[in-house]
């Protein structure tokens, strides 16, 4: 019998690699979305908005397993409540498994912490649950994101982020969407937290060295502080006090060396070794081409 996998997220970093995996395990996917996407083999598209809880229903309805994952910058309320709502009646419903996708660390946070509070959620809905943490993501120097690290890069030939001398242990979010595609489709998994994690600490002069010989031209590590870190976030339009908050995660998870743990998680469930990051930027390199500038007319 085929399983019916809700993916929350389902054009996010992880939502959009996840897809085709699960498709190709054999399962169909509801892709869920505040804009549905046209349907394909093994694919519903499906309304979904953290925000509108009317949504929730028929996004849930049916399916075995759900891939969770928040935080859509175009929601508003508080997320430990909108998943508690989302699982609530899920096993009844014959959900059979979760996949929460949280951050490297937060099992260690204090219980009120917002993003431990949603595991919590997660971990206390009587839905057999597995939580993954990933480390920082690669991609978050050639996608968009918060950080507008892909323009900087391609405008500017600068990374400007916190870091100084910090280790960190950069994970692709393919190998992120691989460990979540076992979880899903597999038994064995239930009950566990798996910090997915890169196969290399690396410091940021490192990691610039390396973008640089993808990119095929020098890139500049500018090092950010939190406040002009969290200035930047306001800037790309996030509110103060979310980017105060990033700005401090950011500080201390790359300078302090805090996201530089090394282990075998990857390995381990999908049977093959993470990806480098020189892996990853040779992937990558189309990303940071300079903008093409017409010619003068002659």
């Amino acid at each position: 019998m085929t399983d019916t996998i809700l993916v929350t997220g389902a054009t996010g970093k992880t939502g959009r690699r996840l897809i085709p995996l699960l498709v190709r395990r054999g399962a169909t996917v509801r892709a869920a979305g505040r804009r549905p996407g046209i349907a394909r083999p093994g694919v519903e598209p499906v309304r979904f908005d953290w925000a509108d809880e009317s949504t929730y229903e028929a996004a849930r309805k049916g399916v075995d397993a759900i891939y969770i994952v928040y935080g859509d910058p175009g929601a508003t309320g508080d997320p430990a409540e909108q998943v508690a709502t989302l699982l609530d009646g899920a096993a009844k419903a014959g959900v059979r498994r979760v996949v929460l996708l949280s951050a490297l660390g937060v099992d260690g946070a204090p219980p009120d912490d917002p993003l431990r509070r949603v595991e919590l959620a997660v971990e206390s809905s009587g839905t057999p649950g597995t939580i993954v943490r990933p480390g920082a993501f690669m991609q978050n120097f050639s996608e968009p994101h918060s950080t507008r690290t892909d323009e900087s890069i391609r405008e500017r030939d600068e990374i400007v982020l916190p870091g100084g001398d910090g280790l960190v242990s950069w994970v692709s979010a393919d190998d992120i969407a691989a460990v979540a595609a076992v979880a899903l489709t597999e038994d064995g998994h239930e009950g566990k937290g798996y910090p997915v994690v890169g196969p290399e600490r690396l410091t940021m002069a490192e990691v610039t060295t390396l973008i640089s010989a993808a990119a095929g031209r020098p890139i500049r590590y500018v090092e950010a502080g939190r406040d002009r870190f969290s200035a930047m976030l306001v800037d790309s339009g996030m509110s103060r006090e979310v980017a105060e908050a990033i700005g401090e995660l950011y500080t201390n998870a790359l300078a302090t060396g805090a996201f530089g743990v090394l282990n075998d998680v990857v390995a381990t469930v999908t049977g093959r070794p993470p990806i480098s990051f020189a892996e990853f930027a040779a992937g990558a390199a189309a990303a940071w081409a300079p903008a093409r500038t017409s010619s003068a007319p002659r």
